[in-house]
């Protein structure tokens, strides 16, 4: 794709954090954009932010195949069929495997993974229509390096670059290109807006300081990651990755694919107990 103006893209979870930048960035270069969340309130702040730009928004739960099928179907209508989808909308668990509740698993694999599934499955009858369109699944520096207290989380961004990989070889001869991004600490609210249990140490934790101990990590800000992913998308890279903490941990889980937790631990140390 060589540029996003005059072109259709939809994006899930665009209420806040990166789906909110990469919305705004995409409308200043003209693209009409189609946005999604399931905070209503959230939402609306966006709209507001987008101004006169061509938008339309929907307030959609990605756990549900009738709500993001309607949102497909809704972009289509308003703008004609969309040229990019960004499946963003996602939610952050902190437990161990041996005490988070099966529940708490499921929620985050079917916001993290089957909501990107839903949303590619929505969309892709609409990107076949054009002879240049784009898939762009949000995974993470975890979709790339296992750590503790993230089993359900590294499961479902694992799984996305998965979908991501396996998709790019079987759309290769076709006009639609997969990017698979990988962001390290971005200053949004997952965290905030997550469920957090147990910190990497094992030990008790809480939201807040959990987001206190996150925030000291932040690298890039959701607008650098706006930037970041579309000139990726610009330049049709299948592999986007944000921040020099994902740039390191890529390269030491190549060399050490078996070895890298080690190099990992100082870096955990930043979530233990012992340091809020």
């Amino acid at each position: 794709m060589k540029t996003l103006k005059n072109k259709v893209i939809a994006i899930t979870g665009a209420g806040s954090g990166i789906g909110r930048a990469l919305a705004l960035d995409a409308a200043k270069q003209g693209a009409s954009v189609a946005i999604c969340d399931r905070n209503a309130d959230s939402l609306a702040e966006t709209v507001a932010l987008l101004g006169d730009a061509p938008h339309l928004a929907t307030v959609v739960d990605v756990r549900s195949d009738a709500e993001v099928l309607a949102f497909a179907a809704a972009v289509a209508e308003k703008f004609g069929p969309a040229h990019v989808i960004v499946n963003n909308a996602g939610v952050a668990l902190s437990h161990y495997f041996d005490s988070q509740s099966r529940e708490d698993f499921e929620w985050v694999m079917d916001i993290n993974f089957w909501g990107v599934v839903r949303g590619t499955e929505a969309f892709l009858p609409q990107l076949k229509t054009h002879d240049d369109a784009h898939i762009v699944n949000i995974s993470s520096l975890f979709g790339l390096v296992g750590v503790p207290s993230q089993s359900a989380y590294n499961a479902s961004k694992f799984a996305v670059r998965g979908l991501s990989e396996s998709l790019r070889q079987e759309l290769h001869d076709t006009p639609i290109h997969v990017s698979c991004v990988h962001p390290g600490g971005i200053d949004t609210n997952i965290i905030r807006n997550g469920k957090h249990l147990q910190g990497a140490d094992g030990k008790p934790t809480t939201t807040a300081s959990l987001a206190r101990s996150f925030a000291r990590t932040t690298s890039t800000t959701p607008d650098g990651a706006a930037s970041i992913i579309w000139a990726g998308v610009l330049r049709n890279r299948g592999r986007i990755l944000i921040g020099p903490e994902t740039y390191a941990m890529d390269l030491v889980q190549r060399l050490l694919p078996a070895g890298y937790p080690a190099v990992l631990r100082p870096f955990l140390r930043i979530f233990s107990t012992k340091q809020r």
